[in-house]
């Protein structure tokens, strides 16, 4: 039996996957970051949901980029551009380097199908687009003419390989204030550049969506026959795997986060709900600054104190606060301070006679309790009802700021707003009747 045709097979099978394998390339994904926040923390988690490894450069240094509401981050450049330089005699020649903001932006994929997407628009390096020529607008009219609603440059998310990035960043001085969208976009209008280091913009939105001045095109896609919610842009009939909330767009970005990188889906519900739920520990309890608010006259405020009072918490790890301005309630009031007051950490009493307005008192509260090294404040008003375990289960939920939800039943009136518009003011979001109907939870 002739062998050598079955050989023959398996080692060109061999050879195949063995040159797939050599053929992938290391891809390194930075971004810039010289404080810990909520963004940060929601674009590591974004990035830790879907695996992708990202490298934070600046952490703990001063910024020096300026105002990022106006012009300013050079030192995003130079932090990147000192990176590269260190490994650039050693970094293979093939290697990815992906880079975005990190404040406002979201991973929506793995690093693969970025990688992928990036491969097919065979472009060596790649930014971001948007549809506002900043910071100069005077440069427009400088851009290849590409008939796109998306025509210019965004510096908050670029893919490219290594070689032609660190050229970029090694192309011209920068400073630290000076500003890295019109940096990048200068190398970009520069045609001989442009074609030497083979660069392009991403108008069609294959990778990066930038909101800004976009967010009519953005659709978020909760009912589908995938499990997790995504965004689709309309406008290109793409679905983005990075999205960035740029300029004003940071609250849409803020309303698509509750969704997005699995953390919301009809199936499993609040999913980064469960993700951030903490166990409190009794030998490490945090301190908390109880804050009661009698603003009108309340029925059965005895009982209401009574359940105050009977919080399970240890008492030697809360400061309590009170304000009232119903004098009918003074004598109840003045019996409940004078047999517990004793018993907390501090206790703090405004009376009717002190004429302090609610508003004030709220503000004096909230002082006292960054001034008396609390960890949280559990504000709690007189017209209201308090379970024993209430405020153990806020604490154990791992979020900073938690409010009730209080709808008037069979309308769409509700304490708090879904968005607000340009002046600042009530917008119903898309999603507001379905939490108010408790559809979403």
């Amino acid at each position: 039996m002739n062998t050598f045709p079955h050989l023959l097979c398996l080692f060109l099978i061999y050879a195949f996957k063995t040159e797939g394998t050599l053929s992938k390339p290391d891809v390194l994904v930075f971004t810039v970051a010289t404080e810990d926040n909520h963004g940060l923390q929601r674009y590591l988690r974004s990035a830790n949901v879907y695996g992708i490894k990202v490298e934070v450069l600046g952490m703990g240094q001063q910024w020096k980029g300026g105002n990022m509401e106006s012009q300013g981050g050079g030192q995003k450049v130079l932090l990147l551009k000192e990176k590269l330089n260190l490994s650039k005699n050693t970094a293979k020649k093939d290697t990815i380097i992906l880079f975005t903001d990190s404040y406002d932006v979201m991973f929506l994929t793995d690093i693969e199908d970025i990688v992928d997407r990036f491969k097919k628009t065979n472009k060596r390096l790649l930014f971001s687009a948007e549809p506002f020529c900043w910071p100069d607008l005077k440069l427009a009219k400088l851009y290849p003419d590409n008939g796109s609603s998306n025509a210019f440059l965004n510096s908050g998310g670029f893919i490219g390989y290594y070689p032609e990035v660190l050229e970029v960043l090694n192309a011209k001085e920068i400073t630290n204030e000076q500003d890295d969208q019109l940096y990048y976009t200068k190398i970009y209008l520069n045609e001989q550049y442009r074609n030497i280091f083979n660069m392009g913009l991403d108008h069609k939105c294959t990778i990066f969506q930038n909101l800004n001045g976009a967010l009519s095109d953005v659709e978020l896609v909760l009912n589908s026959t995938e499990e997790w919610p995504y965004i689709k842009n309309t406008a290109f009939d793409e679905r983005p795997v990075i999205v960035h909330g740029n300029g004003p767009s940071k609250l849409m970005l803020n309303q698509l986060s509750n969704y997005l990188a699995k953390a919301w889906s009809i199936k499993e519900g609040c999913a980064m709900c469960k993700e951030k739920r903490i166990e409190l520990k009794e030998d490490a309890l945090p301190v908390v600054m109880v804050s009661v608010f009698i603003e009108q006259p309340t029925p059965f405020l005895e009982e209401f104190l009574e359940q105050i009072y009977d919080i399970d918490y240890p008492k030697d790890k809360i400061h309590f606060f009170l304000h009232n301005t119903v004098e009918y309630h003074e004598p109840d009031v003045d019996k409940f301070f004078k047999q517990h007051s004793k018993e907390y950490i501090t206790a703090k009493r405004i009376t009717a006679s002190d004429f302090i307005a609610e508003a004030e008192a709220r503000n004096i509260a909230k002082d006292r309790c960054v001034n008396s090294v609390c960890d949280y404040q559990f504000s709690i008003d007189s017209v209201a009802r308090v379970e024993k375990s209430t405020l153990r289960y806020l604490l154990s939920t791992g979020y900073d700021v938690i409010a009730p939800l209080l709808v008037r039943p069979g309308q769409a009136w509700s304490n708090f707003w879904g968005a607000i518009n340009s002046a600042g003011f009530y917008a119903r979001s898309t999603d507001y009747m379905d939490i108010i109907n408790r559809k979403i939870m």
